[in-house]
């Protein structure tokens, strides 16, 4: 009774099994950043680490896409679905009432089933929807860093397009000014007419450039708006400036790969996905036979005034089953074994893409850094210092002004560059952290 008692108690029990809060605690536990306990379909719901008036950092655009971007809040209400799946685990058959009203000369009668199948077969059913909902659990935790390192590269992207727009606008200048020196010297002889296309030509070139400068702005900025859920699509944000993003303690290759290993949600789900579907072949076995205990009632009339009473004075239990003999849920439980199977191949395939997605990260990390120092340390220097002596060149009436014009026109293709350089530190970083499911940078 105490164990028919417990039962009935977690059939009745309305809680969610897994919620947006446990999901958030895992995301927060690796990256700083929550999600929002409740939401509205179509409202914009600002973070309380946001401040808008003095810019959007890139942890405020994490927090803001966490918050609503639509299709992760769409992906998160699969939580609901698989709680309540559990909740349907756990609900206990009601008992069947047959009842037949006295007619003539028979008597009434009725039957109540019991369907104790359950007893043995409920375990396994629970455990299996409890290991689902924890799989779409963790799941939803992968699909929130994936979230995050894709803002994050939106950011990065806005932020490198908003850079090489105002440098392509220096060297757009930089070369107009060019091309009027280029004409002033055409009219008084001291170059081709030869000379002079060419610099008009290049001219047109810088123009066309910071037009698709442009173009490439407004690209980046409405790519970032739908992944932070911000509408209007072309809504402007302005950006806080930042610098190239590096790791905190870098560690060896093989101990990322046993980050990955260890916090990669992914592969988590991916275990728990086994654990899963053998739940489930455990139940869909344990279904071969359907058994139900019956109790019948039925009033014999023994004459007097008794035979007038209506309520039951016999009654015996029983029982019936279902006899496996041609239907042994063999279809179930082949899809079951196969589901098991699958699991198991795909645990090893995120592995697989795990490791990859490591090594690749790391080595990308490791080329961008080197060109980042490269360019930060040997040659941007070396062309500011161009630029300077040029200019006092110039002063001293050394030279025309076209030398110091060309010196600031590869001064600021080595700035671009630059910009191009640390944002690929900048993604490398973001891939690297998400390939291993931990903020592993300053």
């Amino acid at each position: 009774m105490a164990c028919l008692a417990g039962c009935l108690l977690t059939a009745c029990s309305g809680a969610r099994y897994v919620d947006r809060k446990g999901v958030s605690d895992r995301v927060a536990a690796n990256t700083g950043h929550t999600l929002t306990q409740q939401k509205t379909a179509g409202r914009f719901d600002l973070p309380p680490d946001v401040d808008l008036s003095d810019g959007l950092g890139e942890a405020e655009a994490v927090s803001l896409a966490l918050w609503n971007n639509a299709q992760f809040q769409t992906d998160l209400a699969d939580l609901q679905l698989a709680s309540a799946d559990v909740t349907t685990a756990r609900i206990i058959q009601n008992p069947l009432l047959r009842y037949l009203a006295p007619n003539g000369t028979v008597q009434p009668s009725g039957y109540i089933n019991f369907a104790i199948d359950f007893i043995w077969q409920r375990p396994a059913r629970i455990a299996a929807a409890k290991l689902n909902a924890e799989r779409v659990r963790d799941s939803m935790v992968q699909k929130g860093f994936t979230l995050i390192r894709d803002a994050q590269l939106a950011y990065t992207d806005l932020l490198l397009a908003q850079q090489r727009w105002s440098v392509t606008h220096e060297n757009a200048v930089t070369r107009a000014e060019v091309n009027r020196l280029a004409g002033a010297r055409l009219r008084n002889g001291d170059i081709s007419e030869l000379e002079a296309a060419t610099t008009k030509a290049d001219s047109a070139s810088a123009a066309d450039d910071l037009i698709r400068a442009g173009q490439a702005v407004t690209a980046a900025q409405i790519q970032l708006n739908y992944l932070l859920g911000i509408m209007p699509a072309d809504t402007l944000i302005r950006l806080t400036p930042i610098t190239a993003d590096t790791l905190g303690a870098k560690l060896e290759k093989a101990a990322y790969i046993e980050l990955a290993l260890a916090y990669r949600p992914d592969i988590q789900a991916a275990k728990t996905g086994i654990a899963a579907a053998g739940k489930s072949l455990g139940w869909e076995r344990s279904k071969i036979i359907s058994f139900t205990a019956t109790l019948n009632f039925q009033y014999l009339s023994n004459g007097g005034e008794s035979g007038k009473n209506w309520l039951p004075n016999t009654s015996n239990p029983g029982f019936q089953a279902e006899l496996p003999i041609f239907n042994r849920n063999q279809g179930n439980i082949q899809k079951a074994a196969a589901t098991l199977e699958k699991a198991s191949f795909q645990y090893y395939a995120v592995l697989q893409k795990a490791m990859s997605e490591v090594m690749q990260a790391y080595n990308q990390y490791e080329q961008s850094y080197q060109s980042y120092l490269l360019w930060n340390d040997n040659v941007l220097p070396p062309l500011a210092t161009a630029v300077e002596l040029a200019r006092h060149t110039y002063e001293r009436g050394d030279i025309s002004y076209l030398p110091v014009l060309e010196a600031m026109r590869q001064l600021q293709n080595g700035q671009l560059r630059k910009a191009e350089i640390t944002a690929q530190v900048r993604r490398s970083v973001s891939q690297l952290n998400y390939s291993i499911g931990q903020k592993q940078s300053n």
